[in-house]
Parts: structure tokens; C-alpha cells; sequence
């Protein structure tokens, strides 16, 4: 069920959540880079008032890419030692990057509406919903898109990151994982639990934003580099997409 699985999710993210972004480090950089190039890919205008929420937000390392062309972004995530990992970043930023901060909640769960604080008006009219590395942890992505385009202005951007199909880690050596095996095997079995996807396809990226009323103007591409992470001294490469609609 839903709720189980955001229970699961919820106790390995604050489990991880104090040596995330040292463990990952090589591979989190790679993708702030990835995301700041692509920028005006994404398509909303930098110039003017921009509301970003940041959903599965993590340590904040998309929103921290992020900061410096946002007006204001607002972090949301299950795990409230992510959150607590989210703020202290934010409160590290110079006095020019966008308002940030986070707070923990979850608006996907099927089973469970969002807290009450979520229907503030604060919590809709998004110029820009991202959601980076975490819809391979749902277990219905088009219900969760759906519910998070709800949340989008008229013609706002929903941003998805996540691996294309299959992971590509190495395979040889005694230090890489071998041929498809997906890279969280090598995290044991509190994490592969956490997992419902492998990844996905650009048609069925397509065919969620469209039915979740985010498919305008969609696009999807895939990123030249591999993102590096080496999990456990273990060195995979990750084939990771950037997916983009409007709600129509």
C-alpha cells in the first residue's frame, strides 16, 4: 500500500539523510551543472517572479541550482531529517539566491490527503514543480504528477529528473557493479524496498504528463554525461533524463 511504502521511504531517507550529500557528492555536482546549463530549457521566465516548488526535495541540491534565478522556492519532502538538512543549506545562501526553504510533508500519498497546511494558497500557483530523483519511489507516478500539476499556474512547468530505463554502471572490476543488476541491490535490501521503477522510458514520461494535464509543450532529453555516484566505494553511472510539460 501507498502508506507503506512512504513509511519506508520516510525511515531510509532520514536514516541517510545526515551523509547524503557527501556520499554522493560527485554525482549531485554533476547534476546541479546539468541543471543550471539547461535552465532555459526548462522554460519558465527568469526574469520576471518565479515560484518554484521543490517536491522530494532532499538535502536541496536541485534548489540550491536553482536559487540563484528563482524568486522563491519551497522544499517539500517526507523525510523530515532531509528537511532538516534542506534548511540548514538554505540558511548558508548568500543574501541574493532565491527565498528557500522546506518543509516535511508528502502531497502524493493516495490514501492519505495532505496535512492540512497544504491547501494555503502559499502551497499553490507554481510557476515550476520539479521533481528530481524520486518518482522511481512512487508507486503510481501519474497519480502523484497529477496531483502535483494541480498545483502548477495555468501554463506552469512540471520538471522531472530520473533514470531512463535501465541503469548503466560499469562492469568490470571488483569495485563495479556487473552487467544491468540495478545499482540499488548494492545498497541492501532498506533500499531496494524503497524502489518501484527502474526507470523510465521517454513514451512513458510522455504518456504520464499527458494524462496527468501536464503533457504541453512537452519535451524530454537525455542527459550527454553519466551522472557518477559511487555508493559503498561502488562506481555506477547513472543515464539520467530531464522530462518538462505545461498544465494545460
Amino acid at each position: 500500500m501507498a502508506s507503506d511504502l512512504a513509511t519506508q521511504n520516510r525511515d531510509h531517507f532520514n536514516q541517510i539523510a545526515s551523509t547524503y550529500e557527501k556520499d554522493l557528492e560527485e554525482g549531485l555536482l554533476s547534476l546541479a551543472k546539468a541543471i543550471k546549463a539547461r535552465r532555459d530549457w526548462i522554460g519558465v521566465d527568469w526574469n520576471d517572479h518565479v515560484k518554484v516548488l521543490d517536491y522530494a526535495c532532499g538535502t536541496g541540491v536541485i534548489s540550491r541550482a536553482l536559487a540563484p534565478y528563482a524568486t522563491e522556492i519551497i522544499g517539500v519532502d517526507i523525510s523530515e531529517e532531509m528537511v532538516a538538512q534542506y534548511n540548514a543549506h538554505a540558511g548558508a545562501l548568500s543574501s541574493d539566491a532565491a527565498k528557500m526553504s522546506a518543509i516535511q510533508g508528502n502531497l502524493t500519498d493516495r490514501d492519505h490527503p495532505p496535512a492540512e497546511q497544504f491547501a494555503d494558497a502559499r502551497y499553490f500557483d507554481f510557476d515550476l514543480i520539479v521533481v528530481g530523483m524520486a518518482l522511481h519511489h512512487i508507486d503510481d507516478p501519474t497519480f502523484a504528477i497529477t496531483r502535483l500539476g494541480e498545483r502548477l499556474k495555468r501554463r506552469g512547468v512540471m520538471f522531472v529528473i530520473d533514470n531512463h530505463s535501465r541503469h548503466h554502471p560499469h562492469n568490470e572490476g571488483p569495485d563495479r557493479l556487473g552487467g544491468d543488476e540495478d545499482f540499488h541491490q548494492c545498497l541492501g535490501a532498506d533500499v531496494v524496498k524503497t524502489v518501484r521503477h527502474t526507470g523510465f522510458t521517454q513514451g512513458a514520461l510522455k504518456a504520464i504528463f499527458e494524462q496527468a494535464g501536464v503533457g504541453g509543450d512537452f519535451d524530454h532529453v537525455l542527459l550527454e554525461e553519466p551522472i557518477v555516484i559511487r555508493p559503498r566505494g561502488i562506481m555506477v553511472e547513472l543515464k539520467l533524463f530531464f522530462a518538462r510539460g505545461e498544465r494545460v
